[in-house]
């Protein structure tokens, strides 16, 4: 096509995958050129710090946030990082780009990782000022000035935006709502029981919960001044819609490509068109532990994800195997889990929440299929391997009875009696 900018790879995307993708594709092959196109100004940056040390502390710089130390891609020889460039049309025939500027580049090997968008709510008032999302650095930039001129605030969703941002804002000195249309906090992520003393510590630091709460609208002449839920009206000075995201998965399927709800891709990250590729949030992968097809949006998969699949785009042939884990980090405390918490039936706590190092293991039809640790980073390891046993009930509850066996004690007791008992991993089933 003429006109056409053509690399060897061409990275759609500016976030966490996409710039791990070119450490991948550089470990295979050192010599061809790439391109990586993202839409927004900033070169890749890590998104976490967003709802937390970013936002709490005024004077930290865009720069701090870099996948890579500032001016990293322009000191690197065949590779280009092209901004403010919006992906609008893929021609997998082609195997071509076309940008909203009407730009096109071409490749070889081309990769999505769009990652995704926050989730939008349709309800009366949502386009007021003083009403965020948050997804971006621009973002957090915007909630944080208002947050510096506001004391109120009501937080939509009891995830990981919700739950971060109440931490957070205390520490420009603004009281929280957080209005939840389940009926407890963190349901993906916590069991029931850690839920309940989540939120009882937050209560402590002063921020309320509204459960089972539906906006009906936010009240305001240009800016928000109130979220109208049922009869009552909360008064505020600002809202953060935190109700989930959506994968940019649309230039895909209108090129053709399978997506249900995110990008459909094999172990090896491609995707329903030979050398086209998806990588990260906006991936849908073979699960290596449970088996069936999921998407996850956590750091260290869009970090693993995009490496692995630079790796296969440039030659190499490696299935992804990873368990990753989610992690936060609110007032005095650390979480990390693994696994697939929602769908416990049967919760066991190895611990007291609160009085130091605690694991909650989560079990589906009698094996394990989740470990939540609160302020226990350290046995992170021992968690993942863990639930990649899948370890019985039986052996758990053996272990757990014990007062002197660790969780790592526990994690090498089922990697020894997985081939000698066949209710404790899927060896000999």
């Amino acid at each position: 096509m003429p006109g056409t900018r053509v690399f060897d790879y061409l990275i759609v995307g500016g976030g966490l995958a996409a710039a791990s993708a070119v450490d991948g594709i550089r470990e295979v092959d050192q010599i061809s050129t790439i391109g990586l196109l993202t839409e927004e100004s900033e070169p890749p940056y890590q998104r976490p710090p967003l709802s937390k040390e970013f936002l709490q502390y005024e004077d930290v710089p865009r720069s701090l946030l870099y996948v890579k130390p500032e001016g990293w891609f322009e000191e690197q020889e065949r590779v280009e990082l092209i901004t403010r460039q919006k992906a609008l049309v893929l021609d997998p025939v082609a195997m071509s780009v076309t940008t909203a500027r009407g730009n096109v580049f071409g490749a070889s090997r081309i990769l999505i990782a769009t990652g995704g968008r926050a989730r939008q709510i349709q309800i009366p008032g949502y386009d007021l000022e003083g009403v965020f999302t948050l997804r971006t650095v621009a973002d957090s930039e915007a909630i944080r000035a208002a947050a510096v001129l506001g004391s109120r605030a009501v937080l939509i969703g009891a995830g990981f935006v919700g739950m971060e941002l109440a931490a957070s804002l205390t520490a420009h000195d603004v009281t929280s709502t957080v209005l939840e249309a389940g009926d407890r906090v963190w349901a993906r992520t916590l069991p029931p029981e850690l839920s309940r003393w989540m939120r009882k510590h937050y209560e402590e630091k002063g921020v309320s919960f509204r459960l089972g709460s539906v906006v009906n609208r936010f009240v305001g002449q240009g800016t928000v001044e109130a979220v109208e839920v049922g009869a009552e009206s909360l008064p505020c000075d600002m809202v953060v819609v935190g109700v989930g995201m959506d994968p940019c998965d649309g230039i895909a399927g209108d090129a053709g490509l399978a997506v249900a709800d995110g990008i459909l891709v094999d172990t090896f990250g491609e995707t329903s068109h030979p050398h086209i590729y998806a990588a990260g949030d906006v991936a849908r992968f073979p699960d290596p532990v449970f088996g069936g097809n999921t998407r996850v949006e956590h750091w260290e998969h869009a970090r693993e994800h995009g490496r692995l699949v630079g790796r296969n785009m440039a030659g190499e042939k490696e299935p992804y195997e990873l368990l990753s884990y989610f992690f936060s980090r609110v007032f005095d405390l650390s979480l990390d889990a693994v696994g697939r918490p929602a769908q416990a039936d049967e919760t066991v706590v190895w611990g007291e929440p609160g009085e130091g190092p605690c694991a909650t293991f989560g079990l589906s039809e009698g094996r394990l299929c989740a470990v939540v640790l609160l302020d226990a980073p350290e046995e992170l390891e021992a968690g993942r391997a863990l639930v990649r046993e899948r370890v019985s009930a039986k052996l758990l509850y053996d272990v757990t009875r014990r007062d002197e066996v660790s969780l790592r004690d526990l994690a090498r007791l089922a990697t020894e009696y997985r081939d000698r008992d066949p209710g404790t991993g899927d060896s000999n089933e």
